[in-house]
């Protein structure tokens, strides 16, 4: 059954919304749909900034490039804790979910080059629905719960290096490795748990593929930093039990972002962001389509108070984006405000940043809407 675990647990997570509004015990999100959810692979110092900083952060694996800023070398990881809730046909749903998103590390090499190794989640698929029903037998009325669940993620693993042509331009190359695994579940549990045995299945699907990427920073002036990127996704295949089940493209991209410093140590950073998830059109199910997205990101930082002799940096952002997978035939759009704070420790040889973000998503026609609160932290240690 391994083969019709992956088609049930596919379509499940793209139609759980119509299953919500018509089941008052189901269960669904309208963030992960398909294949799941994209963080967007940004640093916590990006979400704090609406992902407008991104082309020019190094700890966000986009812009290869933007590792000769870290001239120190280093390492970086991030953790996130996402709380969701769905109002879907007058029920509501709650869900929670932990993730390690990014973590990175850079080595100098000479003066003006850098190179890094970074993993980062591309899809986030951790899901569970739930829906009861009944079953006649015999003459009578059998009631049980059914379960499907997912676990799991495709990641980007990418090896990069930049170099310094001059002090204001940086060129960048990167290459990736997608791989990951989704690990689906089904279980039916009857109410007469004495006649009635439960029913249980599993299978796990792995991905494989490979990408290149490119990258420049470029500071026309003091206060101005632009940076550019892009990346080709390669051949995409998806596995289950050592066996090609389908194969697709990685999704490629292309993103441009600027930051302006109004006074040292304070400026304003805008980014757009064009993905191209349709390249995964027929990787598992044909219910799991992806559409091509927009990602705009827009925000503010500024010095803020000292705290037990340490400078903090207060940040502020707004992200505007559509979700790569449709919910019931219907594209999800997102709007998320973020809040943060950053501050060196041990001596300014690391860095611990936290961000707070809101996030509300619809999708058009639906009686749906789903709101989010993600804490996250970030903590960078420098040699």
């Amino acid at each position: 059954m391994p083969r019709t675990l992956w088609g049930r647990c596919v379509a499940l997570g793209c139609v759980a919304l119509s299953v919500v509004a018509g089941e008052a015990s189901a269960q669904g999100t309208l963030s992960a749909q398909g294949f799941g959810y994209p963080p967007g692979q940004l640093s916590a110092y990006s979400r704090s900034l609406g992902g407008g900083i991104a082309e020019t952060d190094p700890y966000s694996p986009l812009n290869p490039a933007s590792l000769a800023l870290l001239r120190r070398g280093g390492m970086y990881v991030q953790t996130e804790q996402e709380n969701r809730s769905l109002d879907a046909g007058g029920e509501t749903g709650t869900t929670k979910s932990n993730r390690f998103p990014l973590f990175m590390a850079a080595v100098p090499i000479g003066t003006r080059a850098v190179i890094g190794l970074s993993f980062s989640t591309l899809l986030d698929r951790s899901w569970g629905s739930e829906i009861r029903g009944q079953l006649p037998f015999e003459g009578d009325t059998v009631t049980y719960i059914e379960r499907f669940g997912s676990e799991g993620a495709l990641n980007d693993v990418r090896a990069a290096g930049s170099w310094a042509l001059r002090d204001n331009l940086i060129l960048g190359l990167g290459i990736h490795v997608f791989a990951g695994e989704n690990r689906l579940t089904v279980e039916r549990l009857f109410s007469d748990s004495l006649s009635f045995a439960p029913l249980r299945d599993s299978s796990n699907v792995n991905f494989f593929g490979l990408g290149v990427s490119g990258g420049v920073m470029w500071r026309p002036s003091r206060g101005l930093t632009v940076g550019a990127s892009g990346r080709y996704g390669g051949s995409l295949e998806l596995r289950e039990r050592d066996e090609l089940h389908s194969e697709a493209d990685a999704p490629s991209r292309f993103g441009v972002g600027l930051r302006y410093d109004i006074v040292p140590g304070s400026g304003i950073a805008l980014r757009v962001d064009r993905t191209l998830w349709s390249r995964m059109a027929g990787l598992g199910s044909e219910r799991a389509t992806p559409e091509d997205t927009w990602d705009y990101g827009l925000g503010l930082d500024a010095l803020g108070p000292r705290l037990i002799g340490n400078q903090l940096m207060l940040r502020a952002g707004i992200r505007d984006r559509h979700l790569p997978f449709l919910a019931d035939g219907k594209s999800v759009q997102e709007r998320s405000y973020a809040l943060g704070v950053g501050t060196p420790i041990a001596s300014a040889r690391g860095q611990l940043d936290l961000f707070v973000e809101h996030a509300n998503r619809k999708a058009g026609g639906l009686d749906a809407k789903e709101q989010s609160w993600t804490f996250g932290l970030g903590l960078t240690l420098r040699p």
